[in-house]
């Protein structure tokens, strides 16, 4: 494959849905070109905007907030594995609300109580615990909710 129809390829599939760097880079390596090559097409798509961290992570994060209901010690971890920039991650991540992100976890705690066995409540929390954390969520804000008894009422 030549460097004008991979960049042409890439070009068309960042048209359609967001990709990062490392996602471009990724699909260039099974591509038979050069490192120069790669290279200047990695450069041609950031310059013609094709490609754009800070997008990226916004839209990582809308998604995976929304449909994953990740929190956002995980969804922070993704983005830092993709290699995104730190500010473009704490960016994105000020896009979820307050408000959203409490009642999300809510909802999963009240949800994963109602499916769980255990022969205590020591044991329930135990379980909880784990399985908001599991999911990125602030140990923190969990114990803040099994205390208050917010997800019992759910």
């Amino acid at each position: 494959m030549n460097k004008s129809t991979a960049f042409s390829q890439l070009a068309a599939r960042c048209s359609t849905t967001e990709l990062c760097i490392a996602d471009i880079r990724s699909k260039l390596e099974r591509m038979e070109l050069t490192d120069e090559e790669r290279d200047a097409i990695v450069q041609c798509l950031l310059d013609e905007h094709f490609i754009d961290e800070g997008r990226y992570a916004r839209a990582f994060v809308s998604d995976k907030f929304r449909f994953a209901r990740w929190g956002r010690i995980k969804i922070r971890q993704a983005l830092r594995q993709k290699g995104i920039a730190a500010a473009d991650i704490n960016e994105a991540l000020q896009t979820i609300d307050d408000d959203a992100y409490r009642q999300t976890l809510i909802e999963l705690l009240a949800a994963k109580r109602r499916t769980l066995k255990a022969s205590s409540p020591y044991e329930a929390n135990g379980k909880l615990i784990r399985f908001a954390a599991g999911r990125g969520f602030e140990p923190s804000l969990i114990c803040q909710f099994l205390d208050a008894d917010d997800i019992e009422t759910e």
